[in-house]
């Protein structure tokens, strides 16, 4: 019975890395046909390195997910250079007089708060990378809002998805949908490359 019992829960472990493994590139989809997109309408070469990045990203995180540890700091850190790329690109296409600038500060708040209610929950060793991470994405965020109108909206639809991740991965009990987040993130990229492609 133990030799059955474990050979069903190697079973189902090797099914599981196959479907994380097999959802990944789907998952990453939209940021590759993103990145496509930008590389054939000449798109700056950051917003399609940031867009390929992120695809890659997408692919880490979901075989972190199939039992590969590494791959989760591995994912974090493929999505912070993609933040730093389009950060970069965010100062190509500023805004007179900066308008939507404290419009940032609802989203820094947020990002405060989830950062105290989720960090007591996450492991020590994973601490810095986490508050390194949603600085990043802060201070992208603000950046964002110097811009265009979509690439600010773009901007804090994922900060919102990222958020609402760690809450509904570290916090049990909370609202947090995967595919929700899923969709904002989706849609934050698209607005992002309207706001360069269009």
């Amino acid at each position: 019975l133990p030799s059955t019992r474990r050979a069903t829960e190697t079973g189902t472990l090797r099914a599981r890395s196959v479907t994380y493994v097999l959802r990944g590139p789907v998952k990453a989809a939209p940021a590759f046909f993103l990145a496509g997109l930008s590389w054939y309408l000449n798109g700056p070469p950051l917003l399609t390195l940031a867009f390929f990045l992120c695809a890659c990203g997408d692919i880490l995180l979901d075989m972190a997910k199939a039992g590969f540890t590494w791959a989760f700091e591995a994912g974090v850190v493929v999505f912070a250079a993609a933040l730093i790329c389009l950060s970069f690109e965010y100062l190509s296409k500023p805004v007179a007089g900066y308008p939507l600038l404290p419009l940032s500060l609802p989203n820094i708040v947020l990002a405060l708060f989830a950062c105290i209610w989720v960090l007591p929950k996450i492991k020590y060793s994973l601490r810095v990378l986490g508050v390194a991470y949603v600085g990043l994405l802060v201070a992208s965020n603000i950046i964002a809002s110097t811009s265009l109108v979509p690439i600010f909206l773009g901007s804090t639809l994922w900060l919102l998805s990222d958020l609402a991740i760690a809450i509904g991965r570290f916090i049990p009990g909370t609202p947090a949908n995967g595919i929700t987040n899923l969709g904002l993130y989706h849609l934050g990229l698209y607005f992002i490359a309207l706001g360069f492609l269009r």
